[in-house]
């Protein structure tokens, strides 16, 4: 059998030995560009650099012997050649004539640099003639002067002329053998490209044109397209892959037909249930389509589900205004679930006035593919009907228990009063202690009456705000007067920073002194002897912003998001309040159009703050 390692193996050897080939073709012929010039040519250089050399030395040498007749003969002034540079000169030209004599590469140049030794051994002796006055005339002397240095001069020409002919031949043979390796090299490249192209285009395809088949077919499968088949014949691990992925589709097909049935009858099952169901149930697709819609949705919403089944769900939303209401929050955050924490909906069905809580659910399936895939949405309106009832129920309850309760503990302070004055009679001192103990549940009952009376405003809506302008300073400085004695008694200081210039409140000053205080009584009650506590307020985004940071033991992160809840009491029981405090602060600082939260950390404390809007000017 035939493996995938074994092709791929035959591929890359295959384009390993074209490297080769083209490796050791080029340097052949490299080599034999370098064998057609090796040795000499850098040789001939160097016997045209002596030449030259010895040309220019003999030049100079011949001016000095035509300076020195001149003088001679026609009484010119002294020669004002350089003695030294004389001796420089011939030192120089024999130093040349010995390097060309050693360097010798050419047929016929031994015989020429020997003749210009010959030469230039003549031409010095008649200067030495000249300096030794043996001539008897000066043309005598420049005659055979100009006869030995023009016989020298040749002989150097005619070393140099056999060197740059050496060099001209050589060139002809190194661009003769440079367009022959040209010429190879085009060819062997030109096979070695068509090979490797071949190899390019037909290889890879006998790798990947199996895998991008199967690929093609498992994402058919994936779309529910059971008629797949593998047409790979190879003995490699691919034809293995083929036989088994065919067997594999065939038994899915097989499987498929059985649970076709199977698969429907629960489908209708669960049309049935939903339809059923007491609750409002609307199922759109991921692109809002409505694809469902039970009997109690078209009931509340007057629809029929010819007009609204596989339509555009925003489209019905501009006609139907609980459609409208229903898919809002889909429209605005489509990926996220919305749990119904908003105000119920009230809808006037059969005559009678009904509530029901909105939710909306996204369901996506998750998968390694895709981890978040949207499927569609589930909008639900739960009958909360009888659960407001109770509700109002409750709230009137305890604002009729408080209201009540408030004329005994009137009495019971009235009673309270007379017993502590002495012209009643005199008390002990362990009648004293009942008393002070009496008065202190007295003043803890009557401020969970008042809170009662507060919360039942809140949960009935009925709180009476008087909005006005106000400065921000009016409410931090009335809520820190009023705690100033309990303050003092835990030696707590209370530290105000003020952003400057800022500008005046729309607010109930009443209420929003009673959230301050309500939030620095907590921070008082929850803060270690000898502490301090920040009061600090700033203007942000069209508000103003309160904040009271404390040094306590701070909230943990489960607490913090139910701490404004009902009845919810945070830390030492002992020291808990009702539990009512933060709910009532989150209401009355609501119905002014601000906002409430708090920061905190076990171990560092708490920051509570609160937003109120920014008057218009």
């Amino acid at each position: 059998m035939k493996k995938i390692k074994n092709k791929i193996f035959a591929g890359v050897a295959t384009l390993f030995i074209v490297i080769i080939i083209l490796s050791v073709l080029g340097i052949v012929f490299i080599n034999r560009i370098a064998q057609s010039s090796k040795g000499t040519i850098k040789d001939n250089y160097r016997s045209v650099e002596y030449a030259t050399e010895m040309s220019k030395n003999l030049n100079f040498i011949y001016e000095y012997a035509i300076g020195k007749i001149y003088n001679k003969d026609k009484s010119l002034p002294a020669s004002e050649v350089d003695n030294n540079k004389l001796k420089t000169s011939i030192k120089e030209f024999e130093r040349n004539l010995y390097l060309e004599s050693n360097n010798i590469t050419e047929i016929g140049e031994a015989e020429t640099a020997g003749a210009v030794q010959q030469n230039y051994k003549t031409f010095l002796a008649a200067i030495n003639d000249i300096q030794n006055n043996k001539f008897t005339s000066g043309t005598d002397e420049l005659n055979i002067v100009r006869s030995y240095f023009e016989a020298t001069n040749e002989n150097i020409y005619d070393v140099y002329k056999l060197n740059i002919n050496a060099i001209l031949k050589r060139n002809i043979v190194a661009e003769n053998s440079a367009e022959q390796v040209t010429i190879y090299m085009a060819i062997v490249g030109s096979l070695s490209i068509i090979l490797t192209l071949f190899f390019i285009l037909k290889f890879p395809g006998k790798i990947v044109s199996p895998i991008t088949e199967l690929t093609n077919k498992i994402i058919a499968i994936s779309e529910r397209n059971y008629n797949q088949q593998l047409n790979i014949t190879s003995n490699d691990e691919m034809g293995e892959l083929a036989r088994s992925f065919n067997v594999m589709v065939q038994r899915l097909k097989e499987y498929e037909e059985t649970n076709l049935d199977k698969l429907l009858f629960e489908k209708k099952r669960m049309d049935a249930v939903v339809r059923n169901l007491q609750d409002a149930v609307m199922i759109l697709d991921e692109n809002r389509n409505i694809i469902m819609a039970n009997d109690a949705t078209l009931k509340l919403t007057g629809l029929k589900e010819n007009d609204i089944i596989s339509k555009y769900a925003p489209d019905i939303a501009a006609k139907n205004d609980l459609v409208r209401t229903m898919i809002t929050n889909i429209m605005s955050s489509p990926y996220e679930d919305q749990p119904s924490d908003i105000q119920p909906i009230k809808i006037v069905c059969d005559g009678k006035e009904q509530f029901y809580s909105l939710e909306t659910i996204a369901v996506d399936i998750k998968s390694s593919v895709n981890k978040d895939n949207l499927v569609g949405y589930i909008l639900m309106l739960k009958n909360i009907t009888r659960f407001q009832e109770r509700d109002a129920a409750k709230t009137n309850l305890i604002a009729t228990v408080s209201h009540e309760l408030k004329t005994p503990l009137s009495s019971i302070n009235l009673s309270l009063k007379l017993l502590e004055d002495n012209r009643i009679g005199a008390v002990n001192e362990e009648q004293k202690g009942i008393i002070k103990s009496i008065r202190q549940q007295s003043v803890r009952l009557s401020k969970f009456v008042n809170e009662l009376l507060d919360f039942s405003q809140a949960e009935t809506g009925n709180i009476k705000l008087k909005i006005t302008s106000v400065k921000p300073e009016d409410i931090v400085e009335l809520g820190v007067v009023a705690l100033t004695m309990i303050m003092a008694e835990k030696n707590i200081q209370a530290e105000t920073i003020m952003q400057p210039n800022l500008p005046s409140i729309r607010a109930d000053l009443e209420k929003s002194v009673w959230v301050l205080v309500n939030i620095l009584n907590n921070a008082i009650r929850y803060s270690s002897v000898n502490s301090r506590i920040i009061i600090s307020v700033i203007q942000a985004n069209g508000f103003v912003e309160f904040s009271i940071k404390d040094s306590g033991p701070g909230i943990s992160e489960e607490n913090s998001k139910k701490i404004f809840d009902k009845f919810v009491q945070v830390g030492d029981k002992k020291s808990a309040g009702t539990g009512l405090g933060l709910a009532i602060a989150k209401e009355f600082v609501q119905s002014q159009k601000g906002d409430i939260h708090v920061e905190s950390k076990v171990g560092e404390g708490s920051t509570f703050s609160f937003t109120l809007p920014v008057a218009d000017i």
